[in-house]
This record gives structure tokens, C-alpha cells and sequence, in this order.
């Protein structure tokens, strides 16, 4: 760990540059081996068939049958081991394309990110309707905040990383993200496995080693088993389709099915020897057909009629676990973690060793101490070899035997229901708690991207939002003008004023991305940043409808309506960022309107910003004593030929305009503006 974090010190894109050659490399290697392991399995079949042809001929054939055998034996290794490589090589592929997606990443050169939707196959990847900021503040899109950190694999990870962004946590939960965050954004070594790991997690396994991974949502848990707070600011998701995920997490968390039927279970026990007695008995000639085909009719009776119930047990189970069991990887990676931070700690913790989440069973199987100590990846695998062995009933030839003489499925479910007990209720807790380390990594992964960045301060005592030098999270470092701002106390409120295309409307965002970040327990695109916990409440981007029937003009009202009520709301208090109100109709009646609307604001204990072309809208006394006047200017260079852009903040109101300059260098000016008053 220390010389992966003394690498750190190298620009990040030089950092991604080299590793991204080094796993390049690895994967050519361990491609090399699967060729090589192909070599060998045809040799070896080649080499085999012939020998044993020979030996046939010759008269030797349990020598031919021998190496026959042996032969097998060795095919069976070489496609293990060849498997592993190409794994292997899957694994070193996408460990390099993910540090080629960071240099990406740094550039914000966003054609070599990954496509938006980034996991086209996740219900709900999408802004929520009427959300407080996400779809104002780019949220959601293409070269929006979870394209920039879109890094997670599975869908617990998207599901956590919305959550946070879409919400803010209090600040001692957002203190220890940010520990963690610091920690891991230098274990580069450990991003790039948890990346990899959750990738392939994300791809079938039929098609594992295909390019493009499919994923699929997970259910968000039940409020009762969230961990922290819900977010704020948010609204019932709409219902999505239930996912395989879903159907084993209800089967996992739900009542066991034997102990209703005890007396199969007891049946199970008894049977299987008498038919195994029969079945010898019979094979040895010591008894008549009748008493082999008694045991067996019996236990059809007995088990048959139960096979629909029992199946669809199985299938319950079965359909999530082919998601489920490729976890494993992932939780294993996980458990290994060589982080000290206490959010990490905790995590392990988690997918560690721990006693069966099972109290509220009112019955059921019970485990005995030694299943206790278990780690999540050890009962994985434990249900994975659980449900291999309830694939036999997909094949009738093997079924029908093994369930009539040794009641298969019976003994299987059983040893399920123990598997339930024992773990059935933390399989939730082992998923939430990957997602919620692809969501620290992908809050990383900004951290390490950009070394300029800074860990914000959230002091629940702040009167203000303070920040130096803040930036727009999503602009290329190399244009990225950066400006103070300090927003509040409450009963004031920052108004910038400033022409077309000067910058008002991306500052407005850049606070409120900054301020989104900062309370996910990310870092901020600032020198530094100290801000109360605020629920972020904006009106940028506005649009009609014609399906509801609600025009540009009644948009706005109605999300004034929300931010206006949100201000006026229980804590935390309200960041309101309010973009030209009202427009969509006459300037007079707007002008009142938005000083009404202002008005309302500065009774309540909210801090905001609005941005204005009116430059007589704070004329008013009462609001021009409360208002903090800020400006964007340009500078025309060539004369009137080209304008041109500082987006330096300045101190008072904008004393310049620039329509008409722009309608002319449109094309679309007369260049005779003496007729218009």
C-alpha cells in the first residue's frame, strides 16, 4: 500500500497512462496462455486418440482404457487452467480500460467514457420526476456529475451512488465517507480489482468474456433496513419490474417451507434407507420385485404431489442466486480490503464473519456455531454448491432416481432452509454494503482525478456558504474559472446580474453541484468550502407541458411553489438557487411577482442565490438592503468582432448588455436599431 500511495504524487494522468500499459500487458501475457493451453488440449486429445487407437489394435485394451483416462484427467485440468487464464486476461482488460476511462475522466473527454446510459438494462437510471436539483443540476445524462463518476458495476453500486447524490447524509456520515473517500483514493490497486470484480459481476456468465456487461437493478430495501438517514429531498421512485435480485432477497428474508411440512421432512429420513435396503436386497436376489417396488411407490406418493411446491422453492432461489453467486468475487475483494478508515472497517465488518441475522424467525432450522464464523463469500459459495445440486431436477433421467430412492430434493431444500437461517437475512446487508463501496470508490475516483479538489467542511453551526476558488465540477480543468462565493446569512441573498452567456446560470450550478458533493461526502471542485447542512432547492431549467396541460409561465410557478414551501420547511435549511424567475411573461408583472417571491424567501431561515437580467428587480428598499450584488461582464476584442468571456465574479451590478452585439454577430441584426425606443 505505501508504494501504490507514493505513485500518487505523479500527475493523475500519468498514473493512469502506466497502469492502463501495465494491465495491457498482463492481458497480453495471460492471452498467450489461454492460446498456449489450447496447444496443449489439442496435442493432448490428438496424442491420446491415437495412443489409445494403437493399443486397441494391438490387444492392450485396458491399457488403451488407462490412458484414455489419464487423458481425460489431464483435458479436464488444461480447460480448468485455461479458464482461469482467460479470466484472468478478462480481469487485466478491464483493469486497463478503467484507467484509460480516468484519464478520460480527467480531460472530461466524455465520447471516451463509457456511453450514456451507462447500464441501459438498470430500471430507474433516470432523473426522478420533480426532483429538488437533479435534472437543473445535470444529475443525470450524458456529460452529467454520474456520468463523471459512473465507475460502479453492479446495481446496488448505482443504487447507492444515487441515493447519496440525490440526498444528503448528516455530518458525522458524511466526516467518515470522507475518511474513507481520502483513504481509498490513493489504493489505486484496490479501485482497479473492485472495478474489474463488479464488471464482471455484471456480465452473464454464458458470456462473461464478452465486451459490453449487462446489469440489473436491485430493489431499494425497505426503510427499515436502509442504513442512515433517508435522502432528502427525494419522492417515491416509481414501481419497477421485479428483478431476479428481488425474487431472492423475498426468498432469502421470507418464512422457511419445510418445518409447515414436517412430515415429509420426517419421511425424508425414514425412506431413503428402507429403499436403499430394497434396492440391495433386490440386486443380491434375497427378496421378490414387490418388496423393491413397494418402498419406491410409497415414497412417489409421498414426494410427488410435492415436487411443483418444492420446484418453484428452488426456482425462487435460483433465479436471483445466478446474479447472487457472482458476488462472491466481489465480497471476497472486499473482505480483503487493506483499509484502516473507520467506514471501511465497518464494511469488512459487515461481510465478515457475524452471528445469523435470524431473531425474528419464529421457526426453521437453526446453525450451529461453527456456520457463525462464516464470511459472506464462504456462504456464497456454500449456496452455490447448494443450488448445483437442485439443478439435477432439470434433467429427469438423474431426478427421477435420486428423488425416489433418496428423497434429493427434500434433503437439498433442507439443507437451503439451513443456509436461509444461518444467512438468509444478511444477504441484503453483504449487497448494500458493496454498493455502498462502488459508491466510495466512484467519490474516489474524483478525489484522485483531481488532486485540486478539496474535502469540504459541513458545519452544522455555518451561517453561510463559504467557498474559494469554486469551479464547476463538470468544465475541463483547462477552462475551468474558478471565483469565491460566499452565500448567506439567512434573510439576504446573493443576486448576480450579468449578460447572456457571461456565466450567471453555471454558477448557479457549480454551487449547487459543490454543494450536492459535498454532502454525498465527496470532494468539491474548490480550494475550500464550509456550508450548514442544506437541502439544495433550484429553478434553472424550466419546461412546459403540453401532455398536462401546464404552460412555461405555470412551470415556473409551480417550482417556486416547491422551493418557496421547502424554505419555509423543518431543518435542514434550504440552499435556493433561482434562475431568471418567472420568465414567460410581461416584465412589468414579472418584476412584482419575483419580489414577492423574493420576499416570501427572505422571511424564512433559507440562504439562496438568484441570477437576473432585470437590473432594477432589487430596486426595491427592502430588498436592496438585503441583497449582495455580484456581476459577469464581457469585452468585445477587433471592435465588435469577436466577444469574449472572463467569467470573473465582480463586486455590484453589471453596468453592460449584449443582446443586440449577439443578434448582429448571429446574422440576424439590420444593423438600424434607431427605430426601437
Amino acid at each position: 500500500m505505501q508504494r501504490e500511495r507514493s505513485r500518487t504524487n505523479a500527475p493523475p494522468a500519468a498514473v493512469y497512462a502506466e497502469r492502463a500499459d501495465r494491465f495491457d500487458r498482463e492481458a497480453t501475457d495471460q492471452q498467450r496462455t489461454v492460446r498456449l493451453y489450447g496447444r496443449l488440449r489439442l496435442a493432448l486429445f490428438t496424442a491420446s486418440t491415437l495412443g489409445a487407437w494403437w493399443l486397441f489394435a494391438s490387444g492392450s485394451g485396458t491399457p488403451a482404457w488407462l490412458l484414455l483416462a489419464a487423458a481425460a484427467a489431464l483435458f479436464v485440468v488444461f480447460v480448468a487452467r485455461q479458464q482461469a487464464a482467460r479470466l484472468r486476461m478478462r480481469r487485466a482488460e478491464l483493469m486497463a480500460g478503467f484507467n484509460r476511462e480516468g484519464s478520460a475522466r480527467i480531460a472530461r473527454s466524455w465520447p471516451e467514457l463509457r456511453p450514456w446510459p451507462i447500464t441501459p438494462s438498470v430500471p430507474g437510471l433516470a432523473a426522478p420526476r420533480d426532483h429538488d436539483y437533479a435534472d437543473d443540476l445535470d444529475l443525470y445524462g450524458h456529460a452529467s456529475l454520474l456520468h463523471l463518476t459512473g465507475v460502479c458495476g453492479t446495481p446496488p453500486g448505482w443504487r447507492t451512488l444515487q441515493e447519496w447524490l440525490l440526498g444528503g447524509a448528516d455530518p458525522k456520515t458524511v466526516a467518515l465517507r470522507q475518511d474513507a473517500v481520502s483513504e481509498m483514493a490513493g489504493a489505486f490497486d484496490f479501485r482497479d480489482g473492485l472495478a474489474a470484480e463488479t464488471r464482471l459481476a455484471a456480465i452473464p456468465a454464458a458470456t462473461r468474456l464478452a465486451p459490453t456487461p449487462a446489469t440489473r437493478r436491485l430493489a431499494p430495501a425497505p426503510a427499515a433496513t436502509r442504513h442512515g438517514p433517508p435522502p432528502t429531498g427525494t419522492r417515491p421512485a416509481p414501481v419497477t419490474p421485479e428483478t431476479p435480485e428481488d425474487s431472492f432477497l423475498r426468498w432469502a428474508e421470507g418464512d422457511p417451507w419445510l418445518p409447515k411440512h414436517r412430515w415429509l421432512r420426517a419421511a425424508s429420513l425414514v425412506l431413503p434407507p428402507i429403499n436403499a435396503a430394497a434396492i440391495t436386497l433386490y440386486s443380491l436376489g434375497m427378496v421378490p420385485i414387490p418388496a423393491l417396488v413397494w418402498p419406491l411407490l410409497i415414497s412417489a406418493v409421498v414426494l410427488v404431489p410435492r415436487w411443483r411446491a418444492i420446484h418453484a422453492v428452488f426456482d425462487e432461489a435460483d433465479d436471483g442466486e445466478s446474479g447472487v453467486r457472482r458476488y462472491s468475487p466481489i465480497l471476497g475483494h472486499l473482505r480483503g480490503a487493506p483499509l484502516e478508515s473507520r467506514y471501511l472497517a465497518a464494511l469488512r465488518e459487515r461481510v465478515g464473519a457475524g452471528p445469523p441475522a435470524d431473531a425474528g424467525r419464529a421457526s426453521g432450522p437453526r446453525p450451529g456455531p461453527a456456520a457463525e464464523r462464516r464470511t459472506a463469500p464462504e456462504e456464497i459459495t456454500a449456496l452455490r454448491r447448494l443450488l448445483d445440486m437442485a439443478e439435477a431436477r432439470r434433467s429427469p433421467l438423474v431426478h427421477i432416481p435420486l428423488a425416489l430412492m433418496f428423497f434429493w430434493d427434500v434433503r437439498v431444500l433442507a439443507g437451503l432452509e439451513r443456509w436461509k437461517a444461518r444467512s438468509g437475512r444478511r444477504v441484503r446487508g453483504w449487497l448494500e454494503a458493496v454498493g455502498e463501496a462502488e459508491a466510495l470508490a466512484a467519490l474516489a475516483a474524483l478525489a484522485a482525478d483531481n488532486p485540486g479538489w478539496t474535502m469540504p467542511t459541513l458545519d452544522p453551526d455555518a451561517a453561510t456558504l463559504r467557498a474559494r476558488a469554486l469551479g464547476h465540477p463538470l468544465l475541463p480543468p483547462q477552462e475551468c474559472v474558478h471565483n469565491d462565493v460566499e452565500i448567506g446569512p439567512a434573510r439576504s441573498f446573493l443576486l448576480v446580474t450579468g449578460s447572456n452567456m457571461s456565466g450567471k446560470s453555471t454558477l448557479l450550478r457549480a454551487t449547487g453541484l459543490n454543494a450536492v458533493l459535498a454532502q454525498a461526502g465527496g470532494p468539491v471542485c474548490a480550494a475550500e468550502l464550509r456550508m450548514p447542512p442544506l437541502r439544495v432547492m433550484t429553478s434553472i431549467h424550466i419546461e412546459d407541458s403540453l401532455a398536462d396541460g401546464v404552460s412555461y409561465f405555470l412551470a415556473g410557478l409551480q417550482r417556486l411553489k416547491r422551493v418557496v414551501d421547502a424554505a419555509g420547511g423543518p431543518r435542514p435549511r434550504t440552499l435556493y438557487l433561482l434562475d431568471e424567475i418567472l420568465q414567460g411573461t410581461n416584465s412589468a408583472e414579472r418584476r412584482i411577482a419575483a419580489r414577492t417571491v423574493l420576499r416570501k424567501l427572505l422571511t424564512t431561515g433559507a440562504i439562496g442565490a438568484v441570477t437576473t437580467h432585470d437590473l432594477t428587480l432589487a430596486d426595491a428598499d427592502d430588498l436592496a438592503e438585503r441583497a449582495t450584488a455580484v456581476h459577469f461582464t464581457e469585452s468585445f476584442e477587433g471592435g465588435d468582432a469577436e466577444l469574449t468571456f472572463d467569467y470573473r465574479l465582480r463586486d455590484g451590478i453589471t453596468t453592460s448588455t449584449n443582446a443586440l452585439r449577439l443578434l448582429a454577430l448571429a446574422g440576424l441584426g439590420d444593423g438600424d436599431d434607431s427605430r426601437d425606443p
